[in-house]
């Protein structure tokens, strides 16, 4: 008879192929040779939260936490599934013991930011996106990130100033002149605004349609409540 930790090795290799069942199957076996195994408790809830049922997800991960609770990989997937839940302050206290496991673990840090953002704790987000930065300077997708968090925090000239700062180091970064069109919106500054919104469309297509709604929302007078017109001018010296 196979012993747990083959058993455990034949459901990680089903549940990186996507095989949950089969997964599942093997993590409950591992589970009836030996019932406070922590990997096979963590990893059963794992699936179950990949299978779309984060209430049995937390019972699980909660017993595996709680049977190893210096183990920052469990309590990220425990957040996870509070946040699968919609249960964000309990989400945030997993993470928080995540990184108190690992203070540099990136992962939780980020995780913990977008819980925060979801909460409209935006100061808090725009606190723990700066420490995910400091702990990855050179990734240009955590600098968006913070952007859009100064930017819920009503900080514009920040937020302007980071995409700056981002599409200096890397002129063709589509999603920097996006969210960049984003914050001049929101300073009223429509026509630079437009040009940003162009540039990244002219190298992502797909962000016309976002740009156009975000035109027509607010902006400059009538025009931009019509989304044909504001699709109009939005198109002007873009290749197709």
């Amino acid at each position: 008879m196979a012993n747990v930790r083959e058993i455990l090795q034949k459901g990680l290799a089903h549940h990186q192929a996507g095989q949950l069942k089969d997964a599942g199957t093997c993590y409950r076996k591992a589970l009836k040779q030996d019932r406070k195994n922590v990997d096979a408790t963590h990893l059963l809830g794992v699936v179950l939260l990949d299978c779309g049922k984060p209430k049995e997800a937390i019972h699980l991960i909660k017993k595996a936490a709680a049977l190893s609770p210096n183990r920052g990989n469990i309590q990220v997937n425990l957040g996870n599934a509070y946040m699968a839940a919609d249960r964000l302050t309990e989400a945030a206290k997993a993470y928080q013991r995540a990184i108190e496991c690992d203070p540099n673990d990136l992962d939780a840090i980020q995780r913990l930011a977008d819980t925060y953002r979801k909460s409209e704790k935006f100061e808090e987000a725009v606190a723990t996106h700066r420490k995910a930065v400091s702990l990855a300077p050179n990734d240009g997708g955590l600098y968006l990130a913070l952007g859009v968090a100064l930017k819920d925090a009503g900080k514009f000239d920040e937020a302007e100033q980071i995409y700056r700062d981002v599409l200096s180091k890397a002129p063709d970064y589509a999603e920097a002149k996006a969210n960049l069109a984003v914050v001049l919106q929101k300073q009223k500054r429509t026509d630079e605004a437009i040009e940003s919104y162009r540039d990244a469309v002219t190298q992502r297509p797909e962000f016309f349609r976002q740009a156009t709604l975000n035109l027509a929302s607010t902006g400059k007078g009538k025009l931009w409540l019509n989304l044909r017109k504001a699709g109009q001018e939005l198109s002007k010296n873009v290749k197709s």
